[in-house]
Protein backbone atom coordinates (compact mmCIF):
# COMPACT_ATOMS: atom_id res chain seq x y z
CA UNK A 1 0.00 0.00 0.00
CA UNK A 2 1.53 3.61 -1.32
CA UNK A 3 -0.10 7.21 0.23
CA UNK A 4 0.00 9.52 -3.01
CA UNK A 5 1.29 13.21 -2.79
CA UNK A 6 -2.21 14.10 -3.32
CA UNK A 7 -3.50 12.81 -0.23
CA UNK A 8 -0.47 13.87 1.98
CA UNK A 9 -1.19 17.36 1.21
CA UNK A 10 -4.70 17.04 1.98
CA UNK A 11 -4.26 15.48 4.70
CA UNK A 12 -1.54 17.68 6.39
CA UNK A 13 -3.30 20.82 4.92
CA UNK A 14 -3.72 22.47 8.38
CA UNK A 15 -0.84 21.89 9.78
CA UNK A 16 2.17 19.75 7.82
CA UNK A 17 5.13 18.88 9.54
CA UNK A 18 3.70 19.29 13.31
CA UNK A 19 2.77 16.48 14.95
CA UNK A 20 -1.12 16.59 15.56
CA UNK A 21 -1.29 14.05 18.69
CA UNK A 22 -0.42 14.36 22.31
CA UNK A 23 1.14 11.49 23.75
CA UNK A 24 3.24 10.85 27.29
CA UNK A 25 6.19 9.27 25.68
CA UNK A 26 7.59 8.63 28.99
CA UNK A 27 6.01 5.42 28.93
CA UNK A 28 8.29 4.28 26.61
CA UNK A 29 11.23 5.39 28.13
CA UNK A 30 12.50 2.37 30.16
CA UNK A 31 11.81 -0.02 27.12
CA UNK A 32 15.04 -1.48 25.28
CA UNK A 33 15.32 0.08 21.73
CA UNK A 34 15.31 -2.88 19.87
CA UNK A 35 12.49 -4.74 21.60
CA UNK A 36 10.53 -0.95 21.13
CA UNK A 37 11.29 -0.88 17.44
CA UNK A 38 9.95 -4.48 16.94
CA UNK A 39 7.18 -3.52 18.98
CA UNK A 40 5.91 -0.55 17.20
CA UNK A 41 6.63 -1.74 13.66
CA UNK A 42 9.87 0.67 13.17
CA UNK A 43 11.76 -1.50 10.11
CA UNK A 44 14.42 0.82 10.06
CA UNK A 45 15.88 3.28 13.08
CA UNK A 46 19.37 4.81 12.85
CA UNK A 47 20.67 6.46 15.78
CA UNK A 48 24.26 8.10 16.78
CA UNK A 49 24.98 8.82 20.53
CA UNK A 50 27.76 11.34 21.63
CA UNK A 51 30.27 11.02 24.29
CA UNK A 52 31.40 13.89 25.85
CA UNK A 53 30.70 15.87 22.63
CA UNK A 54 32.29 12.87 20.73
CA UNK A 55 30.34 11.11 18.08
CA UNK A 56 30.32 7.84 18.15
CA UNK A 57 29.68 4.94 15.38
CA UNK A 58 26.00 4.99 13.79
CA UNK A 59 23.74 1.75 14.83
CA UNK A 60 21.55 1.13 12.51
CA UNK A 61 18.03 -1.45 13.53
CA UNK A 62 15.09 -2.70 12.29
CA UNK A 63 11.75 -3.73 13.88
CA UNK A 64 10.53 -5.91 11.55
CA UNK A 65 10.52 -9.43 11.03
CA UNK A 66 12.66 -10.08 8.82
CA UNK A 67 14.90 -7.57 9.14
CA UNK A 68 14.47 -4.84 6.38
CA UNK A 69 17.46 -4.76 4.75
CA UNK A 70 19.20 -1.37 5.04
CA UNK A 71 22.78 -0.23 4.68
CA UNK A 72 24.44 2.20 6.89
CA UNK A 73 24.71 4.64 4.55
CA UNK A 74 20.65 4.47 4.19
CA UNK A 75 19.35 8.38 4.15
CA UNK A 76 16.22 9.71 5.63
CA UNK A 77 14.22 12.35 5.77
CA UNK A 78 14.82 14.55 9.05
CA UNK A 79 11.96 17.13 8.81
CA UNK A 80 12.85 20.10 11.11
CA UNK A 81 15.98 18.94 12.17
CA UNK A 82 16.56 20.89 9.32
CA UNK A 83 15.89 23.97 11.55
CA UNK A 84 19.16 23.91 13.57
CA UNK A 85 21.14 23.27 10.47
CA UNK A 86 19.90 26.69 9.00
CA UNK A 87 20.46 28.13 12.56
CA UNK A 88 24.28 27.28 12.49
CA UNK A 89 24.63 29.14 9.44
CA UNK A 90 22.45 32.22 10.54
CA UNK A 91 24.32 32.28 13.74
CA UNK A 92 27.84 32.43 11.91
CA UNK A 93 26.64 35.34 10.17
CA UNK A 94 25.90 36.91 13.70
CA UNK A 95 29.10 36.61 14.46
CA UNK A 96 30.53 37.46 11.84
CA UNK A 97 28.44 40.53 11.73
CA UNK A 98 26.65 40.30 8.74
CA UNK A 99 23.19 39.46 10.52
CA UNK A 100 21.61 41.17 13.59
CA UNK A 101 19.31 39.41 15.38
CA UNK A 102 17.84 42.44 17.00
CA UNK A 103 17.43 44.31 13.04
CA UNK A 104 13.82 44.09 11.54
CA UNK A 105 14.06 41.76 8.75
CA UNK A 106 13.36 44.61 6.41
CA UNK A 107 16.67 45.89 6.92
CA UNK A 108 17.79 42.43 4.42
CA UNK A 109 14.71 42.12 2.56
CA UNK A 110 14.06 45.84 2.31
CA UNK A 111 11.77 45.54 -1.00
CA UNK A 112 9.80 42.74 0.27
CA UNK A 113 9.31 39.44 0.18
CA UNK A 114 7.90 37.23 -1.87
CA UNK A 115 5.53 34.35 0.02
CA UNK A 116 5.10 30.97 -2.00
CA UNK A 117 2.03 29.69 -0.97
CA UNK A 118 2.68 25.86 -1.09
CA UNK A 119 6.15 25.52 -0.92
CA UNK A 120 5.28 21.56 -0.96
CA UNK A 121 3.73 21.72 -4.26
CA UNK A 122 6.19 21.27 -6.94
CA UNK A 123 6.91 23.49 -9.61
CA UNK A 124 3.28 23.38 -10.73
CA UNK A 125 2.02 25.07 -8.04
CA UNK A 126 3.49 28.39 -8.09
CA UNK A 127 0.97 30.53 -5.61
CA UNK A 128 2.47 33.77 -4.43
CA UNK A 129 1.69 37.06 -2.05
CA UNK A 130 4.27 39.62 -1.62
CA UNK A 131 4.61 39.99 1.58
CA UNK A 132 5.34 44.27 2.28
CA UNK A 133 8.38 45.61 3.89
CA UNK A 134 6.53 47.32 6.04
CA UNK A 135 5.10 43.85 7.53
CA UNK A 136 8.84 42.62 7.52
CA UNK A 137 10.27 46.35 9.40
CA UNK A 138 7.71 44.56 12.71
CA UNK A 139 9.31 41.49 12.70
CA UNK A 140 13.17 41.32 14.46
CA UNK A 141 15.17 38.60 12.93
CA UNK A 142 16.08 36.94 16.10
CA UNK A 143 12.40 36.07 16.32
CA UNK A 144 12.56 33.52 13.34
CA UNK A 145 14.79 31.66 15.12
CA UNK A 146 12.88 31.35 18.35
CA UNK A 147 9.78 30.84 16.78
CA UNK A 148 8.18 34.16 18.24
CA UNK A 149 7.96 35.84 15.15
CA UNK A 150 4.02 35.37 15.08
CA UNK A 151 4.12 33.67 11.76
CA UNK A 152 1.67 30.56 11.30
CA UNK A 153 3.62 26.88 11.14
CA UNK A 154 2.73 27.05 7.42
CA UNK A 155 -0.69 29.27 5.83
CA UNK A 156 -2.12 28.24 2.33
CA UNK A 157 -2.67 32.21 2.22
CA UNK A 158 -1.21 35.40 2.57
CA UNK A 159 1.57 35.54 4.81
CA UNK A 160 1.32 38.00 8.09
CA UNK A 161 2.18 37.48 11.68
CA UNK A 162 -0.92 36.53 14.05
CA UNK A 163 0.20 38.68 17.09
CA UNK A 164 3.17 41.64 18.22
CA UNK A 165 6.28 39.82 17.28
CA UNK A 166 8.74 38.86 19.98
CA UNK A 167 5.56 38.43 22.71
CA UNK A 168 5.20 34.45 22.68
CA UNK A 169 6.11 31.49 21.13
CA UNK A 170 3.95 29.42 17.79
CA UNK A 171 6.11 27.30 16.05
CA UNK A 172 6.40 28.47 12.25
CA UNK A 173 7.81 26.24 9.43
CA UNK A 174 7.30 29.86 7.82
CA UNK A 175 9.83 31.92 9.52
CA UNK A 176 12.66 29.86 8.82
CA UNK A 177 11.62 29.54 5.25
CA UNK A 178 11.33 33.50 5.65
CA UNK A 179 14.98 33.18 6.82
CA UNK A 180 16.00 31.16 3.98
CA UNK A 181 15.48 34.14 1.66
CA UNK A 182 17.53 36.90 4.69
CA UNK A 183 20.70 34.07 4.60
CA UNK A 184 20.40 34.22 0.66
CA UNK A 185 20.13 37.76 0.35
CA UNK A 186 22.56 38.55 2.64
CA UNK A 187 25.46 35.79 1.13
CA UNK A 188 24.29 36.65 -2.50
CA UNK A 189 23.55 32.86 -3.16
CA UNK A 190 20.91 30.19 -3.05
CA UNK A 191 20.83 28.59 0.42
CA UNK A 192 22.03 24.96 -0.93
CA UNK A 193 25.00 26.65 -1.71
CA UNK A 194 25.47 27.92 1.85
CA UNK A 195 25.04 25.26 3.79
CA UNK A 196 26.96 23.47 1.52
CA UNK A 197 30.00 25.53 1.89
CA UNK A 198 29.31 26.30 5.73
CA UNK A 199 28.21 22.93 7.11
CA UNK A 200 28.37 20.02 4.90
CA UNK A 201 31.82 20.16 3.71
CA UNK A 202 33.71 21.43 6.20
CA UNK A 203 32.17 18.55 8.99
CA UNK A 204 32.31 16.17 6.53
CA UNK A 205 28.29 15.27 5.64
CA UNK A 206 28.72 13.50 2.91
CA UNK A 207 25.84 11.96 2.84
CA UNK A 208 23.48 15.25 4.05
CA UNK A 209 21.50 17.62 1.24
CA UNK A 210 18.89 20.10 1.36
CA UNK A 211 16.86 18.16 -1.07
CA UNK A 212 16.00 14.94 -2.69
CA UNK A 213 19.30 14.97 -5.40
CA UNK A 214 19.81 12.32 -7.91
CA UNK A 215 23.28 11.09 -6.56
CA UNK A 216 21.45 10.01 -2.98
CA UNK A 217 18.29 8.64 -4.76
CA UNK A 218 19.32 5.02 -4.03
CA UNK A 219 20.15 5.48 -0.76
CA UNK A 220 16.93 7.45 0.58
CA UNK A 221 14.51 5.14 1.81
CA UNK A 222 10.74 5.15 1.61
CA UNK A 223 8.86 6.34 4.53
CA UNK A 224 6.03 4.56 6.32
CA UNK A 225 2.71 5.80 7.62
CA UNK A 226 0.94 4.59 11.12
CA UNK A 227 -1.02 2.14 9.33
CA UNK A 228 1.83 0.42 7.66
CA UNK A 229 1.50 1.35 3.97
CA UNK A 230 4.42 3.04 1.96
CA UNK A 231 4.87 7.13 1.86
CA UNK A 232 6.48 8.68 -1.09
CA UNK A 233 6.72 12.42 -0.09
CA UNK A 234 9.85 13.50 -2.13
CA UNK A 235 11.60 17.09 -1.22
CA UNK A 236 12.71 18.13 -4.58
CA UNK A 237 13.35 21.83 -3.68
CA UNK A 238 15.32 23.25 -0.13
CA UNK A 239 13.27 24.26 2.43
CA UNK A 240 15.14 25.79 5.67
CA UNK A 241 12.62 24.03 7.67
CA UNK A 242 11.82 20.82 6.17
CA UNK A 243 14.12 19.20 3.77
CA UNK A 244 17.04 17.85 4.89
CA UNK A 245 17.96 14.45 3.86
CA UNK A 246 20.77 13.01 6.02
CA UNK A 247 21.98 9.98 8.34
CA UNK A 248 22.31 9.75 11.80
CA UNK A 249 26.41 9.47 11.47
CA UNK A 250 26.48 12.84 9.37
CA UNK A 251 23.98 14.48 11.94
CA UNK A 252 25.82 13.62 14.74
CA UNK A 253 29.04 15.62 13.51
CA UNK A 254 26.77 18.71 13.38
CA UNK A 255 25.73 18.45 17.13
CA UNK A 256 29.43 17.49 17.87
CA UNK A 257 30.51 21.05 15.93
CA UNK A 258 27.28 22.83 17.84
CA UNK A 259 28.96 21.47 21.29
CA UNK A 260 32.17 22.64 20.02
CA UNK A 261 30.97 26.22 19.49
CA UNK A 262 30.57 28.32 23.20
CA UNK A 263 30.00 31.36 20.67
CA UNK A 264 27.30 29.80 19.14
CA UNK A 265 26.11 28.21 22.06
CA UNK A 266 25.73 31.24 23.91
CA UNK A 267 23.81 32.74 20.88
CA UNK A 268 21.49 29.96 21.02
CA UNK A 269 20.65 30.70 24.94
CA UNK A 270 20.12 34.10 24.68
CA UNK A 271 16.77 35.37 25.83
CA UNK A 272 14.96 32.00 25.16
CA UNK A 273 10.97 32.45 25.05
CA UNK A 274 9.21 30.40 27.24
CA UNK A 275 7.44 27.27 25.29
CA UNK A 276 5.93 25.19 27.87
CA UNK A 277 7.05 26.23 32.11
CA UNK A 278 5.61 23.46 33.28
CA UNK A 279 7.42 20.72 31.29
CA UNK A 280 10.79 22.96 31.66
CA UNK A 281 10.94 23.96 28.13
CA UNK A 282 11.82 27.48 26.41
CA UNK A 283 13.27 28.13 22.76
CA UNK A 284 16.32 29.67 21.62
CA UNK A 285 17.43 30.40 18.62
CA UNK A 286 17.82 27.54 16.61
CA UNK A 287 17.30 24.83 19.15
CA UNK A 288 14.32 23.97 21.67
CA UNK A 289 15.80 23.75 25.22
CA UNK A 290 14.56 21.94 28.07
CA UNK A 291 15.94 22.59 31.86
CA UNK A 292 16.07 18.93 33.43
CA UNK A 293 18.69 17.74 35.54
CA UNK A 294 21.99 17.02 33.59
CA UNK A 295 20.93 19.72 31.36
CA UNK A 296 20.49 22.31 30.35
CA UNK A 297 19.92 20.45 26.93
CA UNK A 298 19.12 21.32 23.52
CA UNK A 299 16.33 18.99 21.24
CA UNK A 300 14.65 19.47 17.83
CA UNK A 301 12.27 16.49 16.35
CA UNK A 302 11.03 16.36 12.94
CA UNK A 303 8.04 14.95 11.34
CA UNK A 304 7.53 14.56 7.79
CA UNK A 305 4.93 12.29 6.15
CA UNK A 306 6.35 8.66 6.68
CA UNK A 307 9.48 9.81 8.71
CA UNK A 308 9.91 10.81 12.45
CA UNK A 309 13.34 12.46 14.15
CA UNK A 310 14.57 13.55 17.43
CA UNK A 311 18.06 15.20 18.46
CA UNK A 312 18.93 15.94 21.95
CA UNK A 313 22.65 16.75 23.44
CA UNK A 314 22.98 17.52 27.08
CA UNK A 315 25.18 21.16 27.29
CA UNK A 316 27.00 20.31 30.33
CA UNK A 317 28.02 16.38 30.05
CA UNK A 318 27.85 17.06 25.57
CA UNK A 319 26.45 13.74 25.77
CA UNK A 320 23.65 13.24 23.39
CA UNK A 321 21.83 11.39 20.10
CA UNK A 322 20.13 11.57 16.88
CA UNK A 323 17.42 9.55 15.89
CA UNK A 324 16.51 8.85 12.24
CA UNK A 325 13.04 6.56 11.41
CA UNK A 326 11.32 5.89 8.38
CA UNK A 327 7.99 5.45 10.21
CA UNK A 328 5.42 7.51 11.81
CA UNK A 329 5.59 5.23 14.56
CA UNK A 330 9.47 6.10 15.09
CA UNK A 331 8.94 8.38 17.68
CA UNK A 332 9.10 6.81 21.22
CA UNK A 333 12.17 5.48 20.43
CA UNK A 334 13.75 8.64 21.42
CA UNK A 335 12.33 8.79 24.68
CA UNK A 336 14.02 5.36 25.02
CA UNK A 337 17.70 6.25 23.49
CA UNK A 338 17.32 9.22 25.76
CA UNK A 339 16.66 6.91 28.91
CA UNK A 340 20.04 5.14 27.95
CA UNK A 341 22.09 8.02 26.82
CA UNK A 342 20.89 11.14 28.73
CA UNK A 343 19.42 9.89 31.74
CA UNK A 344 16.90 12.23 33.27
CA UNK A 345 12.95 13.28 33.66
CA UNK A 346 12.87 14.91 30.28
CA UNK A 347 9.67 16.67 30.18
CA UNK A 348 9.68 17.05 26.53
CA UNK A 349 8.74 13.68 25.89
CA UNK A 350 5.76 15.02 27.49
CA UNK A 351 5.30 18.05 24.77
CA UNK A 352 2.27 18.49 23.38
CA UNK A 353 3.78 18.34 19.65
CA UNK A 354 5.27 15.20 19.85
CA UNK A 355 3.65 12.41 18.16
Amino acid sequence: MSISRRELLIAGAAAPFLAACATDLTQYAEQPFPALAAKLGVCAASYATLSDGKPNPSVMASGCSPAAPVGADAVFQAASLTKPVIAFVALQLVREGRLDVRAPVSRYLPDGYTHRQNPFGGPQDRRVDAVPASTLARIPLGTLLNHSSGLPNWTRGPLAPEFEPGSRWQYSGEGYVLLQAVISAVTGQDIESVVAQRVFEPLGMRHSRLRLTDDIRAQVLDGTSRLGGRVRFDMREPNAAASLYTTAADYARLLAAWLADPTLLALVMEQAVSTDVALGLAWGKGWGIETAAGGPYLWQWGNNPGFRAFAMVSVASRNGFVLLTNSERGMPLAASLAHATVPAEHGVFRFSALG
